[in-house]
Order: structure tokens, then C-alpha cells, then sequence
């Protein structure tokens, strides 16, 4: 991992609470226990917060903009994080993270440090956010009539991890059965992400970020996330076999990223 910006480390060491964005089609059980983990292992405050049309907000529209999804998670910031008024931290995976970056943008005092997993944006290139190899199973996913067959097309997509593929189907199967998403969210979500371009940089006047990714990810190509860290200036940590769901496929590898950022600014 290349050497921390010192004012990263120093932002990093005083954030309290942590919100945690998810991705596409995705809702905060697809977290598994990482959230936890970060709790118990690093001592931070964990809020999940669903995206418009997902998990506990599954009945609900999906907004056709990255900015009016990043207003409606704002208008659902946990009452604890209100009322410290505080700066929070955020962990954004994929389209969270796109979340994150507008949020950044539009109101840059709420963040004092964003941690962003696998993002993206349409100005990284259209075959680098999607890659090629990855239409097919996003094809299938969409089109599959059954809802194991459409989470076996994106758990392939996302996860290079074979050996934990039985037990996760399950899991996500039954996380849809309970929290079912609709496949017209998830074309709403689709057309968000299709749409939102990266902020200027000179609206990022108060944010401090770093930028994780896979050189495995077989659904968006590292290089965005390699395109964003060079942009806003800000520091890339690279996976060498994972996929593009890192939490899923070497949580241990990820939680030890966060805890060498911990270390450092003691």
C-alpha cells in the first residue's frame, strides 16, 4: 500500500461514525458481516443506509439521477450522526460510490473522510466501467426468469471467490425472497449510473478520499478507480485476484487495509 496522506490519516483518526453505501441491485445484507467486522475489529460506528428501491426501501422507486438517489440517502442520515454534528466517514462500494463522489461535491462539510470500493464514472470510458466479458452475465441477470438464476449471473460477475459461491447464492436468494428488488430499479439504477460524470475538482475543497480496487474485477476495469485517485489526487490500493465485490471476496484483505490506516495515525 503506498505511503497515507497525512491529511487523510489525520481525518481518518477523528471520524466516528462510518455510513456504508452498497452498490447496484444491492441492499445492506449483501454486506454480510463486514459492517460488524469493522465495528468489533476497528472500534468503528457502523450505519448501513439502503439506496432508494432496495432493501428496507425495496417498495419505493429508484430515482433516475445519482444526485437525486445521494438526496434521498441524505435525507435518511441515522439520528445519531445528526445529532453529533460531526463529519462522518462513508465506505462506498460501485454505484455507492458514485453517491459518494456527488455528495462530495454538493456538500463536502457533511464528509470528512470517503473510502470508495470499485467506482466508477461514464467519463472512465464505457468498456472500462463495463467491461466487455461483463455484458453477458449482466444480460442474463436481468433477463433470467428466476431469481437464482439471476443472482448465480451477478454473483459470478462479481465474485472471484469460487469457494464461497454455494453458500452466498443461498444467502442472496433468500435476501431477495425477503426484500424482493425489481428488475425496473434496477434499470432506473442503471440509467443513473449511465449518466453521472465525476465532479469538477474544484469541488472537492474539503474531502479527504482513497480509492480501493481489484486488478481481477472482471465487471469495471481497475483503471477507473486508478483514473478517480489521479483526478482528485488522492491515494489507490490494489487487490490482485479479487473481484469487483472485495467485502465478498477478501474481507480479511480489506478490514487489514482500513486497520493499517488506523495504525498509521497513532
Amino acid at each position: 500500500m503506498k505511503a497515507q496522506n497525512s491529511d487523510f490519516i489525520k481525518a481518518h483518526a477523528s471520524v466516528k461514525h462510518w455510513v456504508f453505501l452498497r452498490g447496484l441491485s444491492r441492499e445492506q445484507a449483501h454486506w454480510g458481516d463486514f459492517i460488524q467486522r469493522c465495528e468489533t475489529e476497528l472500534g468503528w460506528s457502523c450505519y448501513a443506509i439502503d439506496l432508494p428501491g432496495f432493501g428496507t426501501e425495496h417498495l419505493r422507486p429508484s430515482p433516475f439521477t445519482i444526485a437525486e438517489i445521494r438526496r434521498d440517502v441524505q435525507q435518511r442520515l441515522p439520528a445519531d450522526i445528526i445529532a453529533s454534528g460531526e463529519a462522518f466517514g462513508i465506505v462506498a462500494l460501485s454505484l455507492g460510490g458514485m453517491v459518494a463522489l456527488d455528495w462530495l461535491a454538493s456538500s463536502p462539510d457533511d464528509i470528512a473522510t470517503a473510502i470508495f470500493i470499485s467506482t466508477s464514472s461514464a467519463d472512465c470510458g464505457l468498456f472500462k466501467r463495463l467491461k466487455l466479458s461483463a455484458l453477458p452475465p449482466t444480460l442474463h441477470a436481468l433477463l433470467a426468469t428466476s431469481t437464482k438464476q439471476q443472482e448465480r449471473a451477478i454473483l459470478r460477475m462479481v465474485s472471484n471467490n469460487n469457494a464461497l459461491h454455494a453458500e452466498l447464492l443461498e444467502q442472496w436468494c433468500h435476501i431477495r425472497e425477503r426484500r424482493p428488488a425489481s428488475k425496473l430499479n434496477v434499470i432506473r439504477q442503471l440509467i443513473a449510473a449511465s449518466r453521472f460524470h465525476s465532479p469538477s475538482t474544484d469541488k472537492f475543497t474539503n474531502s479527504n478520499a482513497y480509492f480501493i480496487s481489484s486488478r481481477a474485477d472482471r465487471m469495471v476495469s481497475y483503471q477507473c478507480s486508478k483514473y478517480l485517485a489521479k483526478k482528485y489526487h488522492h491515494s489507490l490500493t490494489l487487490h490482485d485476484s479479487a473481484g469487483h465485490d472485495l467485502p465478498i471476496d477478501d474481507a480479511d484483505w480489506l478490514v487489514g487495509v482500513f486497520r493499517q490506516l488506523v495504525v498509521a495515525a497513532i
